[in-house]
């Protein structure tokens, strides 16, 4: 890639984005610098500091790679503005946008602010050389800020040459500067001793000429967008990183206004609006295109998806893959007693399988739902997803579109985890961290189950549930065994509610005070305990552990309590492992 070093006045190139000549990719979406920070960009200019180098790209007026924004407030400040874009700015967004904002003051609250900001140079504390505080900021809602205007809207310069400020909108033309630091009354006079008026005029010298040194790309690359994208991908160290989605907005806006599209995507479909859960998670329409570029058999890595084309994503194959999403995938996903996905947020296991089904049915129409769930629990209790997912993800279709095929074609994913199923080697016991997808995975058969709350025997969907510790863990510190209890095999769901009544209680007394409600619901002894058990049942606790939990009171010995927590922890594992079977 062909760059071209050069140089350009700073200020030259902040008026130019005032005119709508200079702007920003669309991909150049968000502006994140405090007020703290632009002043202490200020600090540097004036002290003649490198501030880094300025990729830019230049373009066709009529016919940008990109589709182009204007720099943050330009809108505002120049209501006459008309896009003209001769140079994009492919790095160094936040360092234009700061002097933007310090210079044409637009009334935009920054960063962790509520109110819009105006930027001084105190010139006392320039002529000590006090760079450090001779830069400050007021709020535009301050009294002090609005001592200084005349009739609440244009500086009062006799109140702020009396005050020797000055404000940075003063830079916005040179020579506008130029007369206020020499025309009756001026800024010059305002100091007794020449040679500080001339250490203050060289400080604010250097802001006027200030040079930054410009990497350009010619308009050659107008037609290598996807050689841009990349660059910049590679070289975007500061502010928000760009995601592959990001530049796809930029670069297939002819095609399609993805943004545009996504939005109403997610004001219009319940099922997506689930799944995404705010407006601003692009993940999920990056996965609509990813699924649409497996679909046809290509590469999702990153350096890939950035060159796809209209014929990969267009209008057409965007609402399509909108509407088999929304109307097939996700109500398939969503059913519980299918995939136990009770809550999208935190219960579904890994995000990459939503994207394969929608690839899936995509490609296939109707693919072998047998099939395609044998791949999916697969994929969760095998953690298949946890690294490097695009590779996995490509992999993984391949062989299960081959598989629907030809039924001899088993994919690696399933018989991987066939073979550690069959020779025993597979455990759930070494499973202890909350997000992993074998932790959420045994949960979802939980709620796939059916389970029920332990005191309150309602459906564990759509409530407010904690993870709870079977052996509560409090009794078990209570008793000094030592024991593994954070294993999920120890691990199920219940109501917040009763697991705060259940707290340091032993598994004896919680499962008479079971016992005891379903009594009081009238029935015997007898068919109350045939009641818990029931409960119990689809928690994946069977007749044998649910007599151990009968028997473990506070009257056994720490040894006896351990024997019984393993007991009933290697019957669990068994019974949950035999559910990954089937």
């Amino acid at each position: 890639m062909n760059l071209q070093q050069g140089q350009m006045k700073l200020l030259e190139l902040v008026n130019r984005a005032y005119n709508g000549e200079v702007m920003l990719p669309d991909f150049q979406r968000n502006f994140v610098w405090t007020r703290f920070d632009i002043e202490e960009l200020i600090r540097s200019i004036l002290e003649d500091i490198f501030i880094g180098t300025f990729l830019i790209l230049e373009t066709d007026t009529q016919n940008p790679p990109f589709k182009t924004i204007f720099v943050l407030g330009a809108e505002k400040v120049n209501k006459h503005i008309q896009p003209k874009p001769h140079i994009l700015i492919l790095d160094g967004q936040q360092r234009l946008t700061s002097l933007f904002y310090a210079i044409y003051s637009p009334d935009i609250p920054l960063k962790n602010t509520e109110t819009a900001y105006a930027f001084f140079i105190d010139l006392s504390k320039l002529a000590e050389d006090n760079v450090d505080e001779a830069i400050f900021s007021w709020s535009k809602n301050w009294k002090e800020y609005r001592s200084i205007l005349e009739h609440y809207k244009e500086y009062d310069y006799s109140k702020l040459k009396e005050r020797k400020l000055l404000p940075l909108t003063i830079f916005s033309d040179s020579s506008k500067f130029f007369e206020a630091w020499y025309s009756e009354p001026n800024y010059q006079e305002s100091f007794n001793d020449t040679e500080e008026a001339k250490k203050v005029f060289s400080y604010l010298k250097r802001f006027l000429d200030y040079q930054i040194i410009t990497l350009t790309l010619g308009l050659s690359y107008n037609n290598k967008p996807e050689e841009i994208a990349s660059l910049f991908e590679r070289i975007n160290k500061t502010g928000v990183k760009l995601s592959t989605y990001d530049l796809l907005v930029a670069r297939l806006y002819k095609f399609i206004k993805l943004r545009e599209e996504w939005e109403f995507v997610y004001e219009q479909n319940p099922n997506i609006q689930k799944l995404a859960s705010r407006i601003d998670n692009t993940d999920v329409p990056y996965s609509f295109i990813q699924a649409l570029v497996l679909s046809k058999d290509k590469s999702i890595k990153a350096k890939d998806m950035i060159k796809i084309d209209e014929t990969i994503l267009n209008k057409d194959l965007w609402d399509k893959v909108v509407e088999l999403t929304e109307n097939k995938v996700l109500k398939l996903m969503f059913e519980i007693n299918k995939y136990g996905i009770a809550d999208v947020e935190q219960w579904l296991p890994y995000y990459p399988t939503v994207t394969l089904m929608i690839a899936f049915y995509l490609k296939h129409n109707h693919p072998d739902i047998d099939k395609l769930n044998m791949w999916y629990w697969s994929s969760i209790f095998s953690e298949r997803y946890s690294g490097s997912t695009d590779t996995m993800m490509m992999r993984d279709f391949r062989e299960v579109s081959h598989w629907f095929e030809d039924n001899s074609k088993i994919p690696e994913v399933v018989e991987q985890i066939r073979v550690q199923l069959s020779t025993g080697a597979y455990r759930l016991r070494d499973v202890k961290r909350i997000g992993s997808s074998r932790y959420k995975g045994v949960f979802n058969l939980l709620f796939k189950n059916e389970a029920k709350d332990f005191y309150q025997p309602e459906n564990l969907s759509y409530n407010n549930l904690e993870d709870h510790h079977i052996f509560p863990k409090n009794f078990l510190e209570d008793q000094k065994v030592n024991v593994d209890f954070d294993t999920v095999l120890n691990r199920t769901l219940i109501f917040n509610s009763t697991n705060r009544k259940i707290s340091n209680k032993s598994p004896a007394e919680y499962i008479r005070e079971i016992i005891e409600i379903q009594k009081g619901k009238g029935f015997s002894e007898i068919e109350a305990e045939s009641k818990v058990k029931d409960i119990l049942k689809a928690h994946f606790i069977d007749e044998e552990m649910y007599m151990i939990l009968k028997n473990t009171h506070r009257n056994l010995s720490s040894q006896e309590i351990e024997e019984n927590f393993e007991k009933f922890i290697e019957r669990r594992e068994k019974l949950i492992i035999e559910e990954i079977k089937n």
